[in-house]
């Protein structure tokens, strides 16, 4: 009992050491859209729209986002107080798991539990702020498990567990979409401990399953049609990814077991489904739990659970359903936060079955513990904030492209323009038609003083980005020194088009129209600039030539800009 009762408190300050680098750490990539640059976190107008608009953040998680709602409110963009709440989930999620595999007297529950803690595997959901979605959804995900097991366990014929079971499960779907697989779970668990499901397991767990199915399908909805999850990139045969999904599985096993050389965004390989040695992995899955199946009166029930476990928790990343990071990469660390409980229960309870208590044992688990965490604690480092964050990962992986574009922004908005035109480039070298590195070359091409192939660049942008006014106006801008005044008339009416609040937008393009000889529909356009900007000179200067030559005379009009 003495050991017990410290287990909680030991799992927690596993994960405040392990992660005491992270609590140091600043925002990061995506940080904006959640925290940062969030105006749904500014007043209660704002909270109200998390819970009752679809678009008011990049996806439907409003328990999620009232959290960093209720931190912003007591320490603003202080990112010191967002990591301490995600370290702190985390070790609750620990904690909550050792709990779970008591009651289930699964061998080995606390190293479980301590593995989970400190595996490098989950420094991005707890080092990224971002992945609140992960570790708040995680705590609810097992609490829910806890309560329900325990209930269904014990045989009791009280509702009121199975009831606060599923407003955890309902909390944990409002967090993030991905705990929709618990009733599948449990169905897993009470059929690995006790051979058997009861009716009423199954009549509580329906309705949750249905519910988790109606959220994950709105989830898949916002994906892409919010996020933008649809075209080219995810557009591949269902045989590419039934390949695709047996490499997924074998690449989480495999960093689970060897967690070296992780990476933000991992390489994007090829699935084909006409070579032979690409559908080993797919195989050798099927094959694996077709072994763990036939063995199970002589193995036991466990392994079987744990792999479907593992499977089904993963299902929502296999590549069968388009999720947007799926854009630069199939796998990311954060996909396997809970399905990883999995492998490392049956690992954990399988070397406790087998080699007990003794003291090598322990000596052995001590000093994985401490390997896990050190690997943790370096690992926590590379998410100090996003220059650091995209160095590493290009020393990993140097053709993410994604990697490369967002490095060139930083280092354009700190004034090392060369250095940033390189990275630019290679983006284009590996995605020719990106759109948002040609804008940004093209910009600092701009900012260099090479108009003319700002011009070239700026206009390949446009083309690639209808909606895009900030490369029209630049380019309208370059092609003006130039003095390729009749050339900028498309670009600036786009513009003018796609920003009707933009003063200067609206006068560069009445300008343009006007010295075009077509002063009658320069008006509209120079009396809209002059309504968003009252006195401003040379919309005024334009309008009045402009009226005088819609009257029949023949007038100069001022350069725009």
């Amino acid at each position: 009992m003495t050991l017990r009762r410290w287990a909680a408190p030991a799992l927690a300050a596993l994960v405040l050491i392990a992660y005491a680098p992270a609590f140091r750490a600043g925002f990061i990539w995506d940080d904006d859209r959640y925290v940062t640059r969030n105006p749904a976190l500014l007043d209660a107008h704002g909270l109200a729209a998390v819970w009752t608009t679809l678009d008011a953040t990049p996806q439907y998680y409003p328990l999620t986002h009232t959290t960093f709602w209720i931190e912003h409110a007591l320490w603003g963009l202080d990112p010191r107080g967002y990591h301490l709440v995600n370290a702190a989930l985390h070790a609750i999620a620990a904690i909550l798991v050792w709990r779970i595999l008591l009651l289930l007297e699964v061998p080995g529950a606390w190293l479980a539990a301590a593995v989970f803690a400190v595996h490098p595997v989950h420094v991005e959901s707890v080092a990224w702020v971002t992945e609140r979605k992960n570790t708040l959804s995680g705590v609810f995900y097992l609490a829910s498990a806890l309560v329900f097991l325990r209930w269904a366990l014990a045989g009791a014929r009280d509702a009121r567990r199975p009831l606060a079971a599923s407003a955890l499960y309902l909390a944990a779907l409002l967090s993030k979409t991905v705990t929709a697989t618990l009733p599948i779970a449990l169905l897993l668990v009470l059929w690995a401990k006790r051979g058997t499901i009861r009716r009423n397991e199954v009549a509580w767990l329906a309705p949750m399953l249905a519910a988790g199915a109606a959220f994950g399908a709105i989830t898949h909805h916002l994906e892409r049609t919010q996020v933008g999850a649809e075209g080219a990139d995810w557009a591949i045969p269902f045989a590419a990814k039934a390949v695709l999904a047996g490499q997924i599985v074998w690449f989480y096993l495999g960093k689970l077991l060897w967690p070296a050389n992780l990476v933000f965004i991992y390489p994007r390989w090829t699935p084909d489904p006409s070579s032979a040695v690409a559908w080993l992995g797919t195989a050798a899955t099927v094959a694996l739990l077709a072994a763990a199946w036939s063995a199970r009166h002589r193995i036991g029930r466990l392994p079987f659970a744990a792999l479907v476990f593992f499977l089904v928790s993963l299902a929502p990343a296999l590549g069968f359903f388009s999720v947007y990071p799926m854009r630069y990469s199939w796998v990311a660390d954060h996909f396997q936060y809970l399905a990883s409980l999995g492998p490392i229960v049956l690992a954990s309870a399988g070397a406790a079955a087998a080699v007990g208590g003794r003291p090598p044992a322990r000596a052995a688990a001590g000093a994985l513990l401490i390997a896990l965490a050190l690997a943790t604690s370096v690992r926590c480092r590379v998410y100090a904030d996003e220059p650091t964050l995209w160095r590493d990962t290009l020393a990993r992986n140097p053709d993410a492209w994604i990697a490369h574009n967002n490095l060139g922004i930083l280092l354009a908005q700190q004034g090392k323009a060369v250095e940033a035109e390189t990275h630019f480039e290679r983006v284009l070298a590996l995605r020719p038609d990106h759109s948002g590195a040609l804008a940004n070359l093209g910009y600092l091409q701009e900012l260099l003083g090479r108009d003319g192939e700002a011009a070239v660049t700026l206009a390949r942008a446009a083309k690639l980005r209808p909606d895009d006014a900030d490369a029209r106006t630049h380019l309208v801008r370059v092609l003006l020194r130039l003095g390729r005044d009749a050339e900028a008339l498309g670009p600036a009416l786009e513009a003018a088009r796609l920003r009707p609040d933009d003063a200067d937008v609206n006068c560069d393009a009445g300008t343009l129209l006007a010295t075009a000889g077509r002063p009658a529909e320069a008006i509209p356009l120079l009396e809209r600039a002059l309504r968003l900007r009252p006195g401003f000179p040379r919309a005024a200067a334009s309008l009045t030539l402009a009226r005088r030559a819609a009257a029949g005379g023949v007038l100069e009009y001022p350069a725009p800009r």
